[in-house]
C-alpha cells in the first residue's frame, strides 16, 4: 500500500500531458502511485503514458474506450492502493511540494475531504492568478473540521474537481461515484461527498495549477445542453436523500444557490447560437424551483432580478425588453420602462 493515489483520465491531451507527469515525478514526497486511464485518445497520449510507465514503476496505465472522465475515474478507483486519493486532470499540474502538504494535513486527523487552493493558468494569455477556493470555509472555520450540519448555509458555496483530496476508504464506504456523463460529471460526486463527510477541513495552500483553455471539458457547454437539465434533477434527487432525513432551510438555500450559480456560469460560456436553447432550459428549471421551493434563496445570490425575469419572460421577449431598456434614455420621459 502507498499513501497517495493520483487518478487522471486522459483523452487527447498530448499537448499538456508531459507537464502534468513531470510535475508529479518531481514531487519531494515519493510514496504515491499514478493511475492514468487512457480514455480512447486518438492522438499520441497513450504512447506518452506508456513511455513514462516504462520509466517509473509508480505509474500505471489503463486503456479503455472513450466514455468520459467520470466513467474513467470510477473504473480505476478499485485499483487504487493509496490511503488518500487526488483526482488530477492531465491538462493541470501540481505545485511544488503539493503531495507532501496533502499527506501532512491528512496525518493531523482522520479527515474525509481536504479542500485547498489552486492557481488558475489562462492558456491564451499566459496569466497565472491565485484562486483562494477555500475562503468561504476558511474564514469561518480556519483549521477546524466542519460538515453539512455546522456549515449548512455555505456548504455548496464551492464546487469543482481540482480543489479537493479524499480519504479513499471514505469514498468506497459511501459508494461515492461520478455520473456517467462526458460533461459536468463531477456535480453529483461533489454533492454526495460533502453531504456524507463527517470531517471536512481546509488546507490553506496552493496545490494545483488549473489550466483554463478552449479544449477543457468546462468549455464545451454548447455541446450537451440537455445534460445540464438532467444534471439538475439528478443532483436534486441526491440532495433530497439527505435533506429529507435532516431538513435544514439553510442547507436547501445553499444547494439551490449553488445550482443557480452553476447554470449562470455555464450560460455565460455558451456560444451565441445556443443561448436561446440554454435560456429556455434554465427557464424550465427556475419555474420548477419556484413551484416546488421557496425562492428566498435568491436574496443570497447575485442573480435575483435575472432569475425573476427568466421566469416571467421567454427568451425572445427578454431579448426584446433588453433592447428597449438599453434605449430607454432616448425615449420620452413619460414612457416608463
Amino acid at each position: 500500500m502507498c499513501q497517495i493515489s493520483i487518478i487522471s483520465p486522459v483523452y487527447n491531451m498530448e499537448k499538456y500531458l508531459e507537464e502534468c507527469i513531470k510535475s508529479i515525478l518531481s514531487q519531494d514526497f515519493e510514496d504515491f502511485e499514478v493511475l492514468f486511464v487512457n480514455d480512447g485518445s486518438k492522438d499520441s497520449s497513450f504512447d506518452i503514458l506508456r513511455h513514462y510507465e516504462n520509466i517509473d514503476k509508480r505509474i500505471k496505465v489503463f486503456n479503455k474506450k472513450n466514455e468520459g472522465q467520470g466513467v474513467a475515474r470510477n473504473f480505476v478507483l478499485p485499483y487504487a492502493k493509496g490511503k488518500y486519493v487526488l483526482y488530477l486532470d492531465p491538462d493541470d499540474w501540481l505545485c511544488e511540494g503539493a503531495l507532501r502538504k496533502i499527506f501532512n494535513k491528512f496525518q493531523q486527523d482522520d479527515y474525509d475531504v481536504i479542500f485547498f487552493n489552486v492557481y488558475r493558468f489562462y492558456q491564451k494569455s499566459g496569466n497565472k492568478n491565485p484562486f483562494r477556493f477555500i475562503d468561504c470555509f476558511y474564514t469561518r472555520f480556519k483549521d477546524s473540521v466542519f460538515n453539512y450540519k455546522t456549515a449548512s448555509d455555505i456548504l455548496f458555496e464551492t464546487n469543482g474537481l481540482p480543489f479537493k483530496a479524499y480519504n479513499r476508504e471514505f469514498l468506497v464506504k459511501n459508494k461515492i461515484k461520478y455520473t456517467a456523463s462526458k460533461y459536468i460529471e463531477d456535480s453529483e460526486f461533489f454533492i454526495r461527498a460533502v453531504l456524507a463527510a463527517k470531517k471536512l477541513v481546509c488546507l490553506d495552500e496552493f496545490i494545483v495549477n488549473y489550466r483554463v483553455h478552449s479544449e477543457s471539458s468546462s468549455s464545451t457547454t454548447h455541446l450537451n445542453i440537455d445534460v445540464f437539465e438532467k444534471t439538475f434533477y439528478i443532483c436534486e434527487s441526491v440532495f433530497m436523500e439527505y435533506y429529507n432525513k435532516n431538513p435544514d432551510k439553510n442547507l436547501l438555500d445553499s444547494f439551490l444557490k449553488n445550482r443557480t450559480d452553476q447554470l449562470f456560469c455555464h450560460f455565460n460560456r455558451v456560444i451565441k447560437s445556443h443561448k436561446r436553447q440554454f435560456y429556455q432550459m434554465m427557464r424550465r428549471i427556475f419555474i420548477y424551483i419556484n413551484r416546488t421551493y421557496s425562492m428566498d434563496y435568491l436574496s443570497k445570490t447575485a442573480y435575483k432580478s435575472q432569475v425573476e425575469r427568466i421566469i416571467k419572460y421567454d427568451y425572445y421577449t427578454e431579448l426584446f425588453l433588453r433592447k428597449i431598456r438599453s434605449c430607454s434614455c432616448l425615449l420620452p420621459c413619460y414612457f416608463e420602462i
